[in-house]
């Protein structure tokens, strides 16, 4: 009985509303492609970032969420490309998307300004026959639903060694999620504006403090944000705090191991009603960066983010 109302609590949030909500990321300051195209080859190397996260443990049902980011920059760094994968799954909900990214950079003496584009699809199935229903002939309860939909993103983003700041528009088209036959649900995709800003700033010969926000703007939906202020310890370990307004207090950590790999890890401690049911949410993160000898090295690129 209490899973199916948990998940009928899913369904509710996931189709009788027209605020879509994409997945949230604890550690979104090392993974830029995945909220702005802009970002693709900022770092004028082959970079891989693979991120699990588990959201509110013990809450039968809850998301769970991969992303997959690849970008690389060509032609002597002036454009970057970029490949996002991603699968979530929340209740009888699962998405899966593929998205290609394109950047344009431009050099100038403050740093380097990047114009970006994004384009792929978002694959969803619902499957209601997984939940314990009281009518087995409720339409809307009782059938599964795939639905193939494109779409499309824009951003521009800003670095150089010390600061960067992006606004994305990473999904434009609100597409149609699902609709039952004889029901009033109409389940759409919301659009999202993002911007992202970060500093890093010389504590001591050993020590470097690194703030950064996220802000989340959704159509039909309030404001959400971000603030995240991490201490770099000789370049090399990564501790930091952030706050999730109304929704979690976050405790991040990465390490570098060598030249090629990084680890990370956040936990979440749930501040809304929800702490009274979940223990808090996990994120993995693994990172792979590589220089090759025959790119040339440019003073411009950001180094910490």
């Amino acid at each position: 009985m209490r899973k199916a109302v948990i998940y009928f609590l899913f369904v509710i949030v996931g189709l009788g509303s027209l605020a879509q909500q994409r997945p949230v990321m604890s550690t979104y300051m090392f993974n830029g492609l995945a909220l702005n195209p802009a970002y693709a080859g900022s770092l004028n190397l082959f970079v891989a970032t693979f991120i699990h996260r588990k959201q509110w443990i013990n809450v039968e049902g809850a998301p769970t969420s991969q992303i997959l980011t690849v970008h690389n920059s060509f032609l002597s760094n002036q454009i970057g490309v970029g490949l996002m994968v991603t699968k979530d799954k929340v209740g009888v909900h699962e998405e899966t998307a593929l998205y290609t990214s394109y950047a344009y950079k431009i050099k100038t003496s403050a740093g380097i300004l990047a114009l970006g584009l994004s384009g792929g699809f978002d694959n969803r199935r619902a499957d209601f026959t997984q939940l314990s229903v009281l009518n087995s002939e409720d339409p809307l309860l009782t059938a599964t639903s795939s639905k193939l939909s494109p779409n499309f993103g824009t951003g521009i983003y800003f670095a150089n060694p010390i600061m960067y700041v992006g606004v994305s528009v990473p999904y434009i088209l609100e597409n149609r999620l699902y609709q039952a036959e004889s029901t009033t649900n109409d389940s759409k995709e919301s659009r999202y504006y993002y911007g992202t800003a970060g500093l890093v700033l010389d504590i001591n010969r050993n020590i470097k403090l690194a703030p950064a926000v996220l802000v989340r703007v959704q159509e039909q939906n309030r404001l959400g944000w971000d603030f995240n202020a991490t201490v770099i310890f000789d370049e090399i370990a990564y501790a930091g705090v952030s706050y999730r307004n109304g929704d979690a207090l976050v405790m991040l950590a990465q390490m570098i191991l060598n030249e090629n790999f990084r680890v990370g890890y956040s936990y979440d401690a749930t501040t809304s009603s929800l702490s009274n049911h979940s223990k808090g949410s996990h994120e993995v993160m693994l990172i792979y960066r590589r220089k090759f000898k025959n790119w040339r090295k440019d003073t411009g690129c950001p180094v910490y983010f």
